[in-house]
């Protein structure tokens, strides 16, 4: 694509950004400023302009997700996918390829990745009574990983740092030294090994620093806030002396702390890059005026003054309830929730979302909207999805993975195993050196987390999990004291860290936003979170008669019979004739948005059930809609 193509349709601060000189550049984008696009802009940019080689760019980011985004995004812009193509990777997919490289050309073995690593360090810990909470363990071995803690320092460390731990310091200490050991006896890696492998061997081989740097000529970092001192240390290492890096970050969005990064790495980036252009990105293209409004009032408790301003029409208000006690809240939800589907749109639980602080609230939601008829998506990992990658893993060479791939395409009708073969295609389309086969497969996806497979539906997942996404509607719940902020944020850093992340959450919502809390949960008093206390001119609380009332006739008893009820007879009545069950003629949220919406074309129901199964049950159906609207009228 030319490069004056590139620029069409950016706002002044964008395009500034993409056209600015090949020096080190920071820039500071504002969540829904749009800088993803900016991000991919400026790479086809440069490489429009002559100013960089595709095969010598490397851009690096977070998560798998962003990864495959940013690669579809470079590929409609003109950037080839292919071997002379851009390098875009998380940094733990980057620290593979290059460590695969450099024990290929030692003609060393590569070392394996953990697949268990429960299982690993329930081995270092033994009979210790820790042996039950191996997981918190982990956690505090990650965070020692990624701000470069050795074992022998972590007890007096993490003491130094105020460190909240599940066990005294120096008996953690004690496990993640043996954790390590056994992790050199067995000769196997986990995660973050890769990226500390490959920092040590530029360390300790100017040559093999000097490669990675000419490969590496161009530096691309999105989401800079997030780095940890690890992955500092490899963005360092590559970068060397050189300038030409361009560097995207929010520090209103630094929420990973207590997994070891360090917003000051971000902060401090002007006066470590040498000639450092600071630019901006001010406007906000996701979220509404009043969605913008009430995430400016919880940034303020943050010491930050944002300076944004939302490109977007008006939207529905901010709505905020409070709830007597989570039960109460989890079905509240749920009204809401049907509340905004019953306004119509397309596919409106594939753009709603539920987020909470911890893991604890997501099971009583769930079960809550389940139990209300809106189909719920999971990020669980589904058994096929594990079973098709193991599957994958049993190939002995490039050969039979391609077969696996072709065979899967030819004879499954799995959605998730033609996924998995999709993956496999563009692994084998990525320059492996040395031997690929099932093995290297499944490493590969490992340090690539597999996105999310499942049917479309409302989405609950935590405040951290929801970074980077965005859905039409959110509902963010329990907003109130203990959870928000969570009560282990003691220091003020932590503190800092919790209004960026009640932020994060709010700044999801690009249409309308719903904040709920309980007075209570589970026999502890809580009540509304002081960071939403000010959310009070843009917010009104839910009318209930907001809901469309559903139509209803007289039945023979002189009971109210609702369209809802109707349409499940006539559903029940259907299935055993087709000798179904009920769900495989008419899934439960599409009766619920039936009843809701009450569709009176063909057209109008397709939009709901899809436009052949309308013109299939679509006589039936508009038929009781029309005789339940006479009836009441």
């Amino acid at each position: 694509m030319a490069a004056e193509e590139l620029l069409r349709a950016m706002d002044a601060d964008q395009r500034a950004a993409v056209t600015c000189p090949e020096t080190a550049t920071v820039i500071h984008a504002g969540a829904g400023s749009g800088k993803t696009r900016v991000l991919t802009h400026r790479i086809a940019y440069r490489i429009a302009t002559g100013s960089a080689a595709a095969e010598r760019v490397l851009a690096i980011t977070f998560t798998r997700e962003a990864a495959s985004e940013m690669r579809r995004r470079l590929l409609h812009l003109g950037v080839a996918r292919n071997l002379q193509s851009v390098t875009v990777g998380t940094f733990h997919a980057i620290a593979l390829a290059l460590l695969r490289q450099r024990l290929s050309d030692l003609h060393k073995p590569m070392p394996a990745i953990i697949n268990n690593r429960q299982q690993l360090l329930a081995a270092a810990i033994g009979d210790h009574p820790l042996a039950s909470r191996a997981r918190e363990i982990l956690i505090e071995i990650d965070w020692a990983h990624a701000r470069l803690i050795q074992p022998a320092t972590f007890a007096q460390t993490a003491s130094r740092l105020g460190r909240y731990a599940p066990a005294p310091h120096n008996e953690i200490a004690t496990i993640y030294k043996k954790y390590e050991q056994l992790k050199l006896q067995r000769n196997v890696l986990d995660l973050d090994d890769l990226i500390t492998r490959v920092i040590e061997a530029m360390r300790t081989d100017n040559a093999y620093a000097q490669a990675v740097r000419w490969r590496y000529r161009h530096l691309f970092v999105d989401e800079a806030q997030d780095m940890n001192p690890l992955q500092y240390e490899l963005f360092d290492a590559i970068r060397g002396q050189r300038s030409d890096v361009f560097v995207v970050g929010d520090p209103m969005q630094a929420i990973y702390g207590w997994n070891g990064s360090d917003k000051k790495l971000f902060d401090e980036l002007p006066d470590k890059l040498r000639g450092t252009t600071v630019l901006h990105l001010p406007n906000n293209y996701r979220c509404s005026p009043q969605i913008l409004a009430a995430a400016k009032t919880v940034a303020a408790h943050a010491d930050h003054k944002l300076n944004a301003k939302s490109m977007r029409p008006d939207s529905e208000p901010v709505i905020a309830k409070g709830f007597s006690d989570n039960e109460s809240e989890a079905a509240g939800i749920a009204t809401m929730l049907w509340s905004y589907a019953s306004r119509g749109g397309a596919n409106p639980w594939k753009m709603s979302a539920v987020l909470v602080r911890t893991n604890n609230q997501v099971e009583p939601i769930v079960d809550a909207l389940v139990a209300s008829g809106i189909p719920v998506r999971t990020s669980r990992p589904a058994p096929e999805l594990t079973s098709a990658i193991s599957d994958a893993s049993q190939c002995t060479n490039r050969n039979s993975l391609m077969t696996w791939a072709t065979d899967v395409f030819t004879e499954s009708t799995s959605e998730i195993q033609r996924w998995v073969a999709e993956q496999l295609q563009l692994f084998l389309k990525l320059d492996h050196p040395g031997s690929v086969d099932g093995r290297t497969f499944a490493s590969w996806m490992r340090t690539n987390p597999a996105e999310q497979q499942g049917p479309d539906g409302v989405e609950v997942l935590t405040f951290h999990s929801a970074k980077g996404r965005e859905w039409d509607c959110v509902v963010v719940a329990g907003a109130e004291v203990g959870l928000l902020p969570h009560f282990s944020a003691i220091s003020k850093e932590q503190q800092q860290e919790e209004v960026r992340l009640a932020y994060v959450a709010l700044t999801r919502a690009s249409h309308q936003l719903f904040i709920t809390w309980s007075e209570s949960r589970k026999g502890r008093t809580t009540g509304r979170s002081s960071l939403v206390a000010e959310i009070s001119d843009s917010s009104r609380t839910i009318d209930h008669n907001e809901i469309p009332k559903r139509t209803a006739r007289i039945s023979s008893s002189g009971r109210k019979v609702s369209l809802e009820d109707q349409i499940k007879k006539w559903r029940s009545d259907r299935a055993r004739v087709i000798r179904q069950l009920p769900n495989a003629v008419l899934a439960d949220h599409e009766l619920n948005l039936i009843a809701l919406q009450k569709p009176t074309s063909i057209e109008d129901l397709g939009k709901i059930v899809g436009q052949i199964t309308a013109k299939q049950i679509g006589p039936d159906l508009l038929s009781i809609i029309a005789k339940a609207g006479a009836t009441v009228k």
